[in-house]
């Protein structure tokens, strides 16, 4: 957590130093030719964006948050400044974009971490019916109903705790208090979308066998 924390200070003072020039470089643009200055800011800021992602590098574990957060302070910082200078419009998308990808590869690790085993038995079932009949699948090693119940037994039981224990790992990785409540509603509406598909497939190939329905976990994650 040290050394992590290290690069996101680097990475800080990186934005830090870079939303300086391209505020030098708004103030060269319009004392300058705007040629030059439009120069001036996408030097400034391709700059920022290499700089961060080889930073991030430095720690494979986190490097997705730091990306996350310093691309949200880069949007936030320039929303306004985008619309004056047009050549940083087109990075400040791509910093929407690659924070959008960011939270959603942070999101996938948080909610495949906290339940591998209801997901990685999904994943199996969803591999099989490309080549199998849902009837036949039940009958695959590792896949009878009884392991479909140990699954929903380990996996689902107390599943409030576990849903809890994904927002405070997402608290607990996040440095900016700011993005909690965005990225927390990514994270559920994530897990939501993963347990419906996963109950589809239930209902498909094991249609006697019962699950907490999708309109109560969707009921619990609303009220956390």
């Amino acid at each position: 957590m040290e050394y992590c924390k290290r690069l996101r200070d680097g990475c800080h003072e990186v934005w830090a130093s870079t939303q300086n020039s391209i505020s030098a470089g708004k103030r060269n643009a319009m004392r300058l030719d705007q040629g030059k200055g439009n120069n001036y800011n996408e030097h400034s800021v391709t700059v920022m964006f290499v700089t961060l992602d080889k930073i991030s590098q430095g720690d494979i574990k986190y490097s997705d948050i730091m990306l996350l957060e310093n691309y949200a302070a880069f949007q936030n910082s320039l929303y306004d400044l985008a619309n004056i200078v047009p050549t940083l419009a087109k990075f400040y998308h791509q910093a929407s974009e690659s924070y959008e990808q960011a939270c959603q590869r942070f999101i996938s690790v948080i909610i495949y971490y906290q339940f591998e085993r209801l997901f990685q038995f999904a994943r199996k079932i969803e591999d099989l019916m490309s080549t199998i009949t849902p009837e036949e699948i039940p009958f695959q090693l590792g896949l009878s109903k009884a392991d479909l119940r140990k699954v929903i037994k380990s996996s689902l039981s107390g599943v409030d705790k576990s849903i809890m224990a994904m927002y405070k790992k997402v608290q607990k990785n996040l440095t900016s208090d700011e993005l909690l409540p965005s990225l927390w509603d990514k994270c559920k509406k994530e897990f939501l979308d993963k347990y419906e598909s996963f109950a589809q497939m239930v209902a498909k190939v094991y249609p006697s066998e019962s699950i907490p329905p999708v309109s109560e976990m969707r009921g619990l994650l609303a009220s956390m």
